[in-house]
């Protein structure tokens, strides 16, 4: 009678060691941990683009904008027939929701703050969340 190799591989000597279940735990609880984390990083802004956006003018540089905010969370070419201006959109406190927004559909997420650049890069255009209250200008 032939027996199938599944059957052989659970008689066989060679059997895998018991898991230790708290130890399993254990990672699982830091996996949990580690991506609430990364969550929460790339979701929120930093205090300093919060604190420092109203900051940010048009006619202003790529490099004077990355200095006061810092680096940005993504980066989006925009195209004169869909945006109006030929450059890029820098932003700053994406997550999912605003990166998938951002990925499908024109025009400027409502929850990430936006820097829009002509080809030059000069700031062109800004736009805070809509969560967040404007100055009145």
């Amino acid at each position: 009678m032939r027996r199938c190799p599944r059957a052989q591989s659970r008689t066989s000597p060679r059997t895998a060691p018991p898991i230790d279940r708290g130890r399993a735990a254990a990672i699982r609880v830091c996996r949990a941990a580690v991506a609430v984390l990364c969550t929460l990083l790339v979701a929120c802004a930093s205090q300093r683009v919060v604190d420092r956006f109203a900051e940010v003018q048009p006619g202003m540089t790529r490099a004077e904008v990355l200095e006061i905010l810092g680096e940005p969370s993504s980066r989006w070419p925009l195209q004169r027939s869909f945006d109006g201006v030929d450059g890029e959109r820098l932003q700053w406190g994406d997550g999912l929701s605003s990166l998938a927004s951002s990925a499908i559909y024109k025009g400027k997420p409502d929850r990430a703050y936006c820097v829009d650049f002509d080809r030059a890069g000069v700031v062109v255009d800004k736009a805070a969340p809509t969560w967040v209250e404007q100055p009145e200008r």
